[in-house]
């Protein structure tokens, strides 16, 4: 019986964050949730098939890791739990250099997922018997149905674990590549039937404004 992948997570997304010295962690500075803001339930894997690759490009400053907060949330923490209102500083959940150590995590997991599947005897060679553990994701026994046996099912509970899983599963599972729109530098998948292998734009849009552009220069 093969796991199956389940990325299956609304995600909670504060209406403001800030970044600020950690109450907890001396001479951190860490990603909280603004005073007065609200918090809407959002599902930011659906919205972005490829949020993955654009979280790996983050190049871990202050300010990017902030505003893919404001975009998509932090990584762990979930303020829908009461235990972490009274308990726990969210600081000690979400510190820059814990985005900066997530960040490689990720490209790590893209690293062997991609050179498993283009070169299986390399990936064995670098990565053989080095397993990469997956935070945040949770075993289940599902029962699905009337007709079917029970199925074995990994779930993300946490954003940073569902773009895990969500390499995991477009990179290895689907034959997926990610490449970066040559017009709004977003990524986008090609490959394994999600675009054409040689696409350059993420859409329609894109492309018609890259050539419209190149016709307007060609007049000047």
């Amino acid at each position: 019986m093969d796991p199956m992948l389940e990325i299956n997570l609304d995600w909670p997304v504060a209406s403001q964050y800030v970044v600020r010295k950690c109450r907890v962690l001396r001479g951190e500075r860490a990603i909280y949730i603004a005073e007065n803001s609200t918090i809407t339930l959002r599902r930011p894997l659906d919205e972005n098939p490829s949020l993955y690759a654009e979280f790996v490009k983050l190049d871990g400053s202050e300010k990017a890791c902030l505003n893919f907060a404001h975009r998509y949330g932090t990584l762990r923490f979930d303020p829908r739990y009461p235990g972490f209102d009274t308990t726990a500083d969210p600081g000690v959940f979400e510190t820059l250099s814990g985005w900066r150590d997530s960040i490689k995590n990720v490209q790590d997991i893209i690293q062997r997922c991609g050179l498993s599947r283009d070169n299986p005897r390399e990936a064995f060679r670098q990565f053989g018997k080095k397993d990469k553990s997956l935070s945040g994701v949770e075993l289940s026994l599902s029962i699905k149905n009337s007709i079917s046996p029970a199925t074995l099912e990994m779930r993300a509970d946490r954003l940073i674990a569902g773009m895990q899983l969500q390499a995991i599963q477009a990179i290895l599972l689907e034959g997926h590549r990610s490449v970066q729109c040559i017009e709004c530098s977003r990524p986008f998948l090609i490959g394994g039937g999600a675009r054409r292998s040689q696409s350059k734009f993420c859409s329609t849009r894109c492309k018609d404004s890259y050539h419209n552009r190149l016709k307007a220069q060609a007049r000047r």
